[in-house]
Formats: C-alpha cells, structure tokens, sequence
C-alpha cells in the first residue's frame, strides 16, 4: 500500500480459482434485526479487487469473439481479421461458464456486465449479424460496446446496424471491412452489392457513422480500395465529441441584456 492508495495483482488463472472456490458457497451472517439472513462472501472481499477479477474472468484475452449463429467462436487477436477467413474459427464452449458470472446477482451483474462488453473484440460477419447482436443485447448493454470489426455487408441492414452501433458510448475501436469502387458513370458499388449510389453519403449506414464520436482508432482492409470511404468517414468518426456547442447555448441563455433596446425587447417578451 502507498500514499492510502491499495494495488492487487492477480492472474486470470487465479481469478478462476477464486470464484471456483466460492461456487455453491455462502456465508450465514446476522441481520440487523436479529435473524439470520444469506450473503455471497465474493462481495466482501474489495471492490478493486471483485474489478480485477471481473477482467480477468470475462476476457477472451489474445482473440476477437466472432459472433453469429447464437453462439461465440474465436479469432487469434493477432491474426488481423482480413486475414481470418484462412483460419479455423476456435470454439470456446467455457464462455457460456463465465457468462453465468453475470446472473449471481444484481449487483455482480450491475459490476461485472460492462466489463464483458469494454473488455472483449466483437467481429461480426457483416451488418446483419452486428444489427442482431446489439439489438438483442439491448440498450444498457450496448452503450458498453467498445471494440468493434465488421465486414460491411447486407446493407439492407446496414443503416439500423450502424444506427445501433451509434449507441455506444464507449466506442474505441472500429474496423470495417468495406471496399468502394465507381463505375464509368460515377456510380459508387460497396463491397459486393449490385447497388449503386450517386455518392458515399447514399450508402445505407454511413450517415449514422457520422455520428460517431470519439473512436480513436478507425481501420480498413489495406487491401481494398478504400480510399474514398476513409477520406469520408475518418475526419468525422476520429474528432472527439463537442460539448463547446452546449456551453455556448447556456451561456447564451443566461447573459442579461446589455442595452436599453434588449430590456425593452426582454419585457416585451415577457409581458411587461
């Protein structure tokens, strides 16, 4: 402990045995009207280090949790995902295990849901597959959403998917899989869609991606053209979220009027 300041260290190996030993385990303590009520020992123990625990548990440390067909696979982390389609998806059947972690309890759930959701790298399959997923999570979940890759396909859900996606408010990281081509007519295609469209801002989802604030890091395939889908989409998504705006209006709101034309203008406004 230094400065009344206390640190924990803990591997993820650790934290299992941890709550391994506290599974199907309670402790009888008195209540304050003198009966006798149960209690969950994991919450005695120091919320820095019930934190600590909670990261260690639900992350997929070193892989990307592919999502899709109701269940998770896996994805070397260090194997970038334009890279993925030539290797084996890895099953992880023990997530399911550390997911029940989230229905001990209200409280365990209330501290260790946002921790799953901050923790881990969704990749989704394309626009369908995201839409799904941050629907069925539901609106206190996704708002925790924060490292995104996905292959921007079906785009017949591409503009609710992104709309969703928009939600979160701790977007860090967002990786699309997206190429832009024209034709002789100026027409943009997306990846392998038939459509086409006059301009990028016409594409289906791109103009809730402007909405987008604060990710720091925005990625493409380097091996697509995508070029003209950056120049549009990077200066709006990377410019941290504006609150000057906010500001300007309350100030505004609250200046008195200076001159004597303002008074008569404010009394009049008010009935005076």
């Amino acid at each position: 402990m230094e400065n009344n300041q206390k640190y924990y260290s803990m591997t993820a190996g650790a934290a299992y045995a941890l709550l391994e030993s506290y599974k199907n385990s309670s402790m009888v303590v008195p209540a304050a009207t003198g009966s006798m009520s149960t209690s969950c020992p994991f919450l005695m123990i120091p919320v820095e280090l019930r934190m600590k625990i909670y990261r260690l548990v639900l992350k997929a440390s070193g892989f990307r949790l592919l999502v899709g067909n109701q269940s998770f696979s896996v994805y070397n982390e260090h194997t970038p995902i334009w890279d993925s389609h030539a290797q084996d998806a890895l099953f992880m059947p023990p997530i399911a295990g550390f997911l029940a972690l989230l229905s001990v309890n209200k409280q365990i759930h209330s501290e260790a849901m946002p921790e799953f959701y901050h923790e881990n790298h969704f990749q989704f399959s394309d626009m369908g597959a995201m839409k799904r997923f941050l629907k069925n999570i539901g609106a206190e979940r996704r708002k925790h959403v924060r490292n995104v890759s996905v292959y921007y396909d079906n785009l017949s859900a591409a503009a609710a998917g992104a709309k969703l996606l928009t939600e979160s408010e701790t977007l860090q990281k967002l990786t699309l899989m997206i190429t832009a081509t024209q034709d002789a007519a100026d027409h943009f295609k997306v990846n392998s869609s038939r459509r086409k469209f006059a301009t990028l801002t016409q594409v289906p989802g791109f103009s809730a991606m402007k909405r987008l604030r604060g990710v720091q890091e925005l990625t493409f395939n380097p091996r697509l053209e995508h070029a003209v889908v950056d120049a549009l989409l990077r200066p709006i998504i990377t410019q941290p979220k504006s609150t000057r705006v906010v500001r300007k209006i309350k100030k505004t709101a609250k200046r008195k009027p200076e001159s004597d034309h303002e008074i008569s203008i404010a009394k009049k406004l008010k009935g005076d």
